[in-house]
């Protein structure tokens, strides 16, 4: 597996949106980098994927299988990716003439694959995302989400070695953002370099490394090693308090018996259970005395 290196990359453009930034993105592995609106996220992945030349700095992957080789730059100095590198673009960048289907198709029929084949995988990568019964929709009756996962079927399409994919979870529910995560960890485990400009902190606990820029400078990196340690940290249940024992009414004296407790030397005592005593019948009660006043009654 081979890492795409970036290195003091600055960019200037009436002001600066990056400064110097470098940092390596490893084959094998779902690379976050978040931040703020125009800290210089989608600048960073035009760069790095060959799209844009930097002010000074530069990009580099290796151009053959062997990873150990010296990279390349990624600028070939034409505005056009290297065939390594698949795009998922944050405004999709689909043609609205064209169907769900040839909007995947025509990025492998751009790489020289035949038509019907090209279509073939296309259906294959549209019902990755869940999407194949859409293949024949113009892209203008899709929803923002549906939009956006066959811009992410086209993005995936072509097997790349560096995919970088610009808020590709951004119109997503979350059953179907989990859906683009498992795929984007499915292209990190073949050894390609994914990497995800996000706002979604759902999506940075994701991945496997995590870069922040704020102003165009990069203000942090967490490393996979840190990251699955806080991870771990937070599965872990929290200790159970216990329950203080009731605070006896006099404590006493040290080295004092406890109040009941049998001397020194001395057998314990065994508890007498009290007596049961069965209730003692009431007394008969004497009729109350006739009154001489009383009429008799008759027998």
């Amino acid at each position: 597996m081979s890492d795409l290196e970036v290195r003091g990359v600055t960019y200037v453009v009436g002001r600066t949106l990056l400064d110097d930034v470098t940092l390596t993105f490893r084959g094998g592995e779902v690379c976050a980098v978040s931040g703020p609106s125009g800290s210089g996220k989608t600048t960073l992945l035009s760069i790095a994927g060959g799209l844009v030349e930097p002010t000074s700095g530069s990009t580099a992957y290796p151009a053959g299988p062997d990873a150990r080789s010296k990279g390349t730059s990624m600028w070939q100095g034409t505005g056009d990716p290297r065939p390594e590198v698949a795009f998922v673009l944050q405004v999709y960048g689909l043609v609205p003439i064209l169907s769900a289907r040839e909007n995947v198709s025509i990025a492998l029929r751009a790489r020289g694959v035949a038509p019907a084949e090209a279509d073939e995988l296309a259906e294959a990568a549209l019902a990755r995302f869940h999407i194949a019964d859409l293949g024949d929709r113009q892209v203008e009756e899709l929803s923002g989400g549906q939009m956006q996962r066959v811009a992410c079927a086209r993005g995936f399409v072509v097997g790349a070695d560096i995919l970088l994919a610009d808020e590709p979870t951004s119109e997503l529910d979350e059953g179907n953002r989990s859906l683009v995560l498992e795929e984007l960890r499915a292209e990190a485990e073949r050894g390609a370099v994914v990497v995800v400009a996000t706002h979604d902190p759902a999506v940075v606990d994701a991945c496997d490394r995590h870069y922040a820029l704020d102003e165009g400078v990069l203000v942090e990196h967490v490393p996979p090693r840190t990251r699955r340690a806080q991870g771990s940290a937070a599965r872990e249940p929290a200790p159970v308090a216990q329950a203080p024992a009731a605070a006896a009414v006099s404590a006493p004296a040290v080295g004092a018996p406890a109040v009941g407790a049998p001397a020194v030397g001395e057998p314990p005592r065994h508890r007498q259970e009290e007596p049961f005593e069965t209730p003692r019948p009431s007394a008969p009660q004497e009729p109350p005395a006739r009154s001489p006043f009383a009429r008799p009654v008759d027998q």
